[in-house]
């Protein structure tokens, strides 16, 4: 088992200095999140992927800048405009295969759009994400989010029927919380599917806490995983706030270390 970081951790921090912050801290592993259009050209991600070989830290996930455009520009229901966004989402993937990152993390849709958003149509869609991916070799993945459709287990469930092989999930800790779904129960009914998951701690004060700060059961979540034989990455994912990042991730790392 291996315990990373997601750059999201030092945001609003610029995502090369972010990635440059996980290194230091000794991190073997990292999601990167990208912030701009202008971080998915060719020239920036060398810089991150140089950034990543002088630590050595393996780039595992790359999350897309885009995440609050999809329920109308890749999901919704004006075609043109799909197709003047949709190369965001291969720039993405190709980015990812620049950095021998191995998943791509999609949001998707939210819960409740102003205009409804037919399941149907999001399945189609998010097959043709899956579909870029393939041609990079990455692996396109559907996180569990809060106030998306994929907060719910039901949702997904219909979403992987739709998909088959096709369906992968990110999961993330903190989201089912928020989403008041049960953690323990979305893992077990996903388990043989997930490919990447985000973990925060929490407890009655807090929802996104660093590991060891809260009262989460770690070591249910690691057992339910190893019984399906996982073999992705667990990457911190805290959001900055007030917190000092940095020597939080230091402690959460040495906490997580005893489970290694």
């Amino acid at each position: 088992m291996e315990i990373g970081a997601s750059t999201a951790c030092f945001y609003p921090l610029e995502t090369e200095k972010a990635l440059k912050e996980v290194c230091g801290l000794g991190f073997k592993s990292a999601e990167i999140f990208m912030n701009s259009p202008c971080e998915l050209e060719e020239g920036f991600v060398n810089e991150l992927k140089n950034i990543a070989l002088d630590s050595p830290t393996e780039i595992v996930s790359v999350h897309p800048f885009s995440s609050f455009l999809e329920s109308s520009c890749i999901f919704g229901d004006y075609q043109r405009r799909f197709n003047d966004f949709i190369g965001i989402y291969e720039k993405t993937c190709h980015a990812a295969a620049m950095l021998g990152a191995k998943v791509v993390v999609i949001h998707g849709a939210v819960a409740k759009p102003k205009i409804p958003i037919p399941d149907e149509r999001y399945f189609e869609r998010f097959k043709m994400l899956v579909d870029i991916g393939k041609r990079e070799g990455v692996t396109v993945c559907q996180e569990n989010v809060n106030r998306f459709k994929s907060e719910s287990i039901e949702f997904c469930k219909k979403m992987r029927d739709a998909l088959g092989s096709d369906f992968h999930m990110v999961f993330d800790i903190k989201q089912t919380v928020r989403a008041s779904q049960d953690t323990f129960a979305f893992l077990e009914e996903f388990k043989n599917e997930i490919a990447h998951v985000h973990i925060s701690d929490n407890s009655q004060y807090g929802d996104c806490l660093p590991p060891g700060k809260g009262t989460f059961d770690f070591s249910r979540l690691f057992s339910i995983l190893e019984s399906a034989n996982y073999k992705g990455k667990y990457v911190i994912e805290i959001y900055s706030g007030n917190l000092d990042v940095a020597e939080e991730l230091k402690e959460s790392k040495a906490f997580l270390k005893d489970y290694e």
